[in-house]
C-alpha cells in the first residue's frame, strides 16, 4: 500500500520533479507499437482459415487478436506525454495546443471513416461511422485534454478511470434496456448497441449493431489513461529498476482484478468490459516492462529492427495495409472453377493448395507482412516518418 502512495505522489508533483530531455524518445516504446503493428497486420490478413490461437474469441474471452486494440490504445497513452513534451517546454499555450489535438483527432477520425468506405462504398447515407482509428480518435482527444489542457492531477484520473469502469459496469448489468431488460451481454440488446441504433442506424459495421459502440468509447478511455500515467511515471527521474518494479507490480495486480472481474463481467472486447481494460491493460504494463527491461535497461537491440521500422511509421503501416487489403479484395480474378474471386482470395486459395487451408492462409499472411515491412524499411533508412 505504502509503494502505491509512493508512486501516486511523485507522478502528482511531476512538474517539480526532474524529467527526462523533452526530445528523448522511449526506444522500448517503438519497439512495443511496432511489435502490436506486426501482429495487427499478421491477424488481419489471413485471406481464409486462421488457426483459433491467432484469431479472435467469437464474443467472451480473448485470443492472440483481441490483444492488439487495447495494445494500441496503451501505447498511444503512453506516448502522449512523449509527444506533447518538446511543445509544452517551449511554452505553447494550451490554446494552441487545444487546436493541434482538434485538428489531429478529426484527421485520425476522417482516416478512418475513409478506410471503411475504400474502395467503393463512398455512400454517405450507408458509411460505417465508427471503427478503430476513429475509437482511437476519441479517446486520444479526451486523453489529451485531460494532461494538456485541464491538466487533472494523477490521483484525481485514477479516481476517473474507476468511476468510469464501475459505472459502465452497472450500466451494463443492472440498468434496463428499453425493450431487453437488464444484464444482456449480447451484441444486440445491451446499452452500447441501444445508443447506436438511436445515434448512427444504418452508419454501423452489421446488420443491427456496431463492433466498435460509441458508449464503449468510455471504457476505451480508460485504457488509453492507464497508459497515460505509465507514460507519465517513465518520465520521471525515477532509477530505471525501479520504474521497472512498479510496472510488473501493477501489470500483475491489474490482470489479477481483470480476472476475477470477469466472473461476473466477461472479459469481451465487442462490449470493452470493464474486466478486459484492466486485464489487457495489465498485459500491456507487463509486455511494456519487458521491453523496457530488453532495450532501455540492458539495451539489447539486436532484434528490435523490425518492430521499429513498424514503430516509428505506425500511422502509416496501419493506413497502408488495410488500402492494400481492400484494394486486392475489390480487384476480380477468374478462380480456378471459372468464377470470378477476389485477387486476394485468389492468393490465398493458391497457397492452400499446396500447404492446406489454414497453413495457406497463414503463409499468405505472412507474405503479406514482409511485403509491407520492406516497404516500411525504406522509409525509415529513408529517416521518412509520416504523421498527422
Amino acid at each position: 500500500m505504502s509503494s502505491r502512495v509512493e508512486v501516486l505522489e511523485v507522478v502528482d508533483e511531476l512538474e517539480k520533479q526532474p524529467v527526462s530531455s523533452p526530445k528523448e524518445r522511449l526506444l522500448s516504446l517503438d519497439v512495443f507499437r511496432g511489435f502490436t503493428l506486426l501482429g495487427m497486420v499478421l491477424v488481419n490478413s489471413h485471406p481464409g482459415a486462421i488457426y483459433p490461437s491467432l484469431g479472435h474469441a467469437r464474443w467472451n474471452g480473448w485470443g492472440f487478436a483481441d490483444l492488439i486494440f487495447p495494445f494500441f490504445v496503451f501505447i498511444v497513452g503512453v506516448a502522449v506525454p512523449y509527444s506533447f513534451a518538446n511543445r509544452m517546454a517551449h511554452g505553447e499555450s494550451r490554446e494552441k495546443l487545444f487546436w493541434h489535438i482538434l485538428r489531429r483527432c478529426a484527421l485520425l477520425f476522417a482516416i478512418g471513416v475513409f478506410l471503411n468506405g475504400y474502395p467503393l462504398g463512398f455512400n454517405l447515407a450507408t458509411i460505417r461511422v465508427m471503427n478503430v482509428l476513429q475509437r482511437i480518435a476519441i479517446c486520444y482527444f479526451l486523453t489529451s485534454l485531460i494532461f494538456v489542457y485541464i491538466r487533472m492531477k494523477t490521483r484525481s484520473i485514477v479516481w476517473l478511470c474507476g468511476s468510469i469502469l464501475v459505472l459502465y459496469f452497472v450500466l451494463m448489468k443492472f440498468v434496463p434496456v428499453p425493450g431487453y431488460g437488464a444484464g444482456v451481454l449480447e451484441p444486440i440488446g445491451n446499452w452500447g448497441n441501444y445508443i447506436d441504433r438511436h445515434v448512427m442506424l444504418g452508419h454501423m459495421q452489421h446488420d443491427g449493431w456496431e463492433g466498435k459502440s460509441l458508449l464503449g468509447s468510455f471504457p476505451a478511455l480508460v485504457t488509453m489513461l492507464m497508459g497515460l500515467l505509465t507514460g507519465v511515471y517513465l518520465r520521471t527521474s525515477r532509477p530505471p529498476y525501479e520504474k521497472l518494479t512498479h510496472l510488473y507490480f501493477y501489470g500483475n495486480i491489474c490482470m489479477v482484478a481483470g480476472w476475477l472481474w470477469s466472473f461476473w463481467f466477461p472479459i469481451n472486447q465487442g462490449l470493452w468490459t470493464s474486466s478486459l481494460v484492466l486485464f489487457m491493460g495489465g498485459i500491456a504494463l507487463e509486455f511494456l516492462a519487458t521491453c523496457y527491461y530488453a532495450v532501455d535497461i540492458k539495451k539489447v537491440t539486436w532484434w528490435t529492427l523490425p518492430c521499429l521500422i513498424f514503430g516509428v511509421n505506425s500511422l502509416a503501416v496501419w493506413v497502408f495495409s488495410q488500402m492494400g487489403m481492400k484494394t486486392l479484395m475489390a480487384i476480380n480474378v477468374t478462380g480456378s472453377g471459372g468464377a470470378p474471386v477476389s485477387l486476394w482470395k485468389a492468393g490465398g486459395d493458391y497457397l492452400a493448395y499446396y500447404l492446406g487451408a489454414v497453413n495457406g492462409s497463414l503463409a499468405f499472411a505472412i507474405v503479406y507482412v514482409l511485403f509491407w515491412l520492406s516497404i516500411m524499411g525504406i522509409l525509415y533508412r529513408r529517416q521518412i516518418l509520416i504523421k498527422l
